[in-house]
């Protein structure tokens, strides 16, 4: 019997854990859409708080 291992040391991670550049583009987009997308939300239901704050019978 053979043992296969040797005795050199483990390649250190690479940095962004060998992910792609495509890969890294495509997750960028996605977290920009998210965000934008995200902020015109939380700005429309700000904007319909205000709409029916101001048309509140007092």
């Amino acid at each position: 019997m053979t043992d296969d291992t040797t005795d050199e040391p483990a390649a250190p991670p690479r940095f962004g854990g060998g992910m792609s550049e495509a890969k890294k583009e495509r997750g960028a987009s996605w977290r920009v859409f998210i965000y934008i997308a995200g902020s015109h939300l939380l700005l429309g239901f700000l904007a319909l708080l205000f709409y029916l704050g101001s048309h509140a019978g007092k």
